[in-house]
Order: C-alpha cells, then sequence, then structure tokens
C-alpha cells in the first residue's frame, strides 16, 4: 500500500515554543522522504509562518481553553482545505524523527476500519512513582527496578487510565470522530485528556482505539521520548537547560544533564539542516529557543 494514495494531514498546535514548531515542520518538510502537509495553528503573538502549508494565528487562552481551541481550530481548518482521510497531531514541541512510525501506523488503521483512534493513555505508573524514588538511578535501571517490582507483588497500577493523549494521535476522519472532538468542553477538575476520553467513549469502544501501548504509562519513563516512536518532546533546548525547580526526588525530575533538543537533532547526523534546525545546533546560548517558555 503507498502512503500517497491516502490522504494524511498533520495538525500542529503551538501556544509559545515556537522554535520547536519551526523544526519540527523542518523535520516534516525537508527530511520526510514523503512529506505531509501541515496546518498549523498557533496562539504566539511572536510567531510568524515558516514552511507549514496553511497557517492560522489564535486568540491566546487558558491552558485547557487555549489548547482545545488550537487542536479543533487546526482540525476544522485541514478538513475544509485538504479533506484527508487521516489527521495526525502533533503539539509543536513533539518530534516524530522516522516518518515511517507514522505511516505503519496508518497502515493498520486501514487493514482495521474499526480503529477509530491511534493514541495512547496519558497515565501515570504509580509503582514508580511510590517505590522508585531513587534519584541516583539511571532510566534503564529505574525500568528494570519496576519489571522487579511487579514480579515480586508490588501493587502496580496505572492513573488516568481514563485518558486518552492530545500530544500525538492519529485520527479517521468520519463524522463521528470529528463530533467527539468539536464536543469537547473543558472540565474544571479533569486533563482535556480525560475529556476526550470521556467523549470518544460515549460513542465508540475499546475495538475502536488502537493503543500505542509501547507509550503507556506516559509518566515518568515515557514523557519527553519514546525511543521505539522516535517521539522526543523535551521542553528544554540543550543538555544543561532544563530549569526543573522539583527536588530530585520527584519521579518527574529533569535533571540538567538531560539531553534537549539539540542532542536530538545531533542523533540523526544525516538530518538536512532547515533554517531553524541549523541555528539550534550552531547555537552558543540558548535564550532565544522557545523565549518565554517553560523549561521542565
Amino acid at each position: 500500500m503507498q502512503q500517497n494514495n491516502i490522504k494524511t494531514v498533520i495538525c500542529m498546535t503551538t501556544y509559545n515554543r515556537i522554535d520547536c514548531a519551526r523544526i519540527n515542520q523542518e523535520i516534516i518538510k525537508l527530511n520526510y522522504s514523503k512529506p505531509l502537509p501541515i496546518v498549523h495553528t498557533c496562539s504566539s503573538s511572536a510567531y510568524q509562518k515558516h514552511i507549514e502549508d496553511v497557517f492560522l494565528a489564535c486568540e491566546p487562552k487558558s491552558l485547557q481553553h487555549g489548547a482545545l481551541d488550537l487542536l479543533n481550530q487546526s482540525i476544522v481548518l485541514a478538513i475544509d482545505t485538504f479533506s484527508p482521510e487521516y489527521i495526525v497531531h502533533l503539539e509543536g514541541d513533539t518530534w516524530i524523527m522516522n516518518e515511517q512510525v507514522i505511516y505503519d501506523l496508518i497502515a493498520e488503521m486501514e487493514r482495521d476500519k474499526e480503529l477509530m483512534i491511534c493514541t495512547s493513555a496519558w497515565d501515570e505508573d504509580l509503582l514508580a512513582f511510590e517505590y522508585l524514588k531513587r534519584p541516583s538511578l539511571k532510566l534503564k535501571s529505574q525500568k528494570i527496578l519496576s519489571a522487579i517490582a511487579l514480579k515480586a507483588g508490588f501493587p502496580y497500577k496505572l492513573a488516568c487510565r481514563d485518558s486518552l493523549a492530545t500530544q500525538f494521535f492519529i485520527i479517521r476522519t468520519t463524522p463521528e470522530v470529528i463530533n467527539c472532538f468539536m464536543a469537547l468542553v473543558p472540565m474544571q477538575g479533569l486533563d482535556l485528556e480525560q475529556t476526550l476520553y470521556s467523549s470518544f467513549f460515549k460513542v465508540f469502544k475499546e475495538r475502536n482505539l488502537l493503543r500505542l501501548k509501547i507509550r503507556e504509562p506516559i509518566h515518568p519513563f515515557n514523557r519527553y521520548l519514546t525511543e521505539k516512536l522516535t517521539l522526543y518532546s523535551q521542553h528544554w533546548p540543550a543538555r544543561g537547560t532544563a530549569n526543573d525547580e522539583r527536588d530530585p526526588t520527584h519521579p518527574r525530575y529533569v535533571s540538567p544533564s538531560a539531553d534537549g533538543k539539540r542532542e536530538t537533532l545531533m542523533r540523526f547526523p544525516s538530518i538536512h539542516r532547515g533554517e531553524y534546525i541549523q541555528k539550534l545546533l550552531n547555537a552558543k546560548t540558548f535564550e532565544y529557543y522557545n523565549h518565554g517558555a517553560s523549561r521542565t
């Protein structure tokens, strides 16, 4: 099956991580062998159109209302402009380096027409949070201990499994699926991911969800990178720039030594270096990068 026979559009949404979004566009447009159209909605007044196909400037709003507004406006614009069969949503700071990840997931949805959405739960591994609060352990060691603890009978449980991650997902653009998004209303005390779960499962069943099990649980092990998806969503530009004020014993604590977005790019030495990719790789200081955005 040839991917160019399936009409697929990237919907990219950005609040203030605009340098991440520019590089994301260069990854897709300059480095994918089969570049996809990009519809980009952004609420930063500092942003101007880069190389996306369609751009819409949106009004800044509160966290959940703003995220939903950006998402829904991008979906409507993508459908009106391209009439795609599939929409891939990526937040501006969420990079998928290997395009084949996207095409393989869409191929799986093509094989099973009952699959309407591909995503994971936006959940936490409470085992890690409760039993593995050991900041001296490297991530690989934490995962190994987590597996050992499970076999030893510790009470493993996932928090917020009743959620659908919005950071990266793929949807089949049926009217019923689109209506699930258009009907969303942010609810106090619930994450947008929980609200989407509720809306989706009012209409669909688990068989309609292609669950990205390799990304579950997202917190704390898969929040900023999932190797098998080549997904990188760090909030800091380079090693030494993470600014996490939480105590190092916190399971979600990000060490200043953690690889940032520049180290991600350096892992792909053959990458075509667009303007903003080159700028980050050559940077001596990083104050410019996503100016004003949180680095945790």
